[in-house]
């Protein structure tokens, strides 16, 4: 017996899932609202209100536990085309990043050579630098130029840990023992926030979810019921409630709703976008002397920020997903690149 009969065949048959593409439109803008929202000074219940948005970050690395096991499972991976698999997610995540990493180091000049600029002084770093390309920063003693990456870390390591454990076997008995194991990390503490340690619970969550919707059992529900108490746990129960709340809108969102599919589209792109485009208007703004219109200067950074993300995701992104999408899975343990193939080391 299967979850609903929209999640049956898009599971299945491969379809793009519309309610995951919604949840990750909702949460990318949940992101937005509350970073945005913190300069909403005159408006204190407004801004308390949009705070809840951080919980968006929870719902991404939901998204993520359940689609990319899915996806991996999908295609027949094994432990033995890691190399593949990280080639591909590299494709496919790394350009649009890098991309805002040369932004901000770009504004970082800009704003150096500024008479005006009060700000802390942007210096270039060749160990920060580099550690920001392989999603070292929280194992170095260098800061983020930019806040929000410290989550792509996070999602870098959770590929690591997938893509070289979770699917060494495809015994039920095994990934149960998995699951159970990840996920119960989440009760130690770890000082540094960057690590997935303390959010695999969360990972899991999504993971058993999936399994769930695949094949709708009460044996399935053990596992994602487990998981949402241990979140309750570590996390909060506001955390655990949006995350039932994806759960829900994952089994029923099947209609097909234009706003939020694009939003789903450019979430990658406003997540990555959204702050330097805060920063560049909240700038502007202050030079205008029009800062003190608070819900105006909100509204259009908002739309500045989803158009810039839109054409962000129409010349950087949308290429490079379709670049990805030229490399296969092979029993073999090598990368085909559309009838030529290169062997990984």
């Amino acid at each position: 017996m299967l979850i609903c009969p929209y999640i049956q065949p898009v599971l299945n048959k491969g379809y793009k899932i519309l309610s995951i593409q919604y949840l990750r439109g909702l949460a990318a803008l949940g992101v937005v609202f509350c970073h945005f929202g913190f300069a909403l000074t005159n408006y204190p219940a407004l801004s308390n209100a949009f705070n809840f948005g951080q919980l968006g970050v929870a719902v991404f690395f939901f998204i993520s536990g359940f689609i990319i096991v899915y996806s991996l499972d999908k295609s027949g991976y094994k432990p033995d085309q890691f190399f593949t698999f990280l080639i591909k997610r590299s494709i496919r995540i790394d350009p649009p990043y890098w991309a805002v990493i040369a932004l901000y180091i770009g504004l970082g000049y800009v704003l150096n050579h500024l008479p005006s600029y009060r700000g802390i002084i942007f210096k270039f770093g060749i160990g920060q630098f580099i550690s920001h390309l392989f999603y070292a920063i929280p194992f170095t003693r260098y800061q983020f130029y930019n806040h929000i990456f410290w989550t792509l870390c996070v999602e870098f390591q959770f590929y690591v840990i997938i893509g070289l454990l979770y699917f060494l076997s495809d015994g039920k008995v095994y990934r149960t023992i998995f699951l159970l194991a990840f996920g119960a990390i989440n009760l130690l503490h770890f000082d540094m926030d960057a690590v997935i340690l303390n959010y695999s619970g969360i990972f899991a969550f999504g993971i058993s979810f999936m399994i769930f919707c695949r094949n709708r059992t009460r044996r399935n529900a053990i596992l994602p019921a487990l998981f949402i108490c241990l979140i309750t746990y570590c996390h909060g129960i506001t955390t655990a409630g949006v995350l039932l709340a994806a759960c829900i809108i994952v089994m029923v969102a099947n209609v097909h709703l234009k706003p939020l599919y694009f939003l789903g589209n450019i979430s990658y792109s406003l997540y990555l976008t959204h702050t330097f485009i805060w920063e560049i208007c909240n700038g502007v703004f202050k030079r205008i002397a029009i800062a003190q219109f608070q819900l105006l200067c909100f509204g259009i950074e908002l739309a500045i920020a989803i158009l810039f993300a839109w054409l962000f995701y129409l010349l950087i992104e949308k290429p490079a997903i379709k670049l990805s999408k030229n490399f296969i899975y092979q029993r073999t343990s090598r990368l085909s690149v559309k009838g030529s193939s290169m062997q990984t080391r």
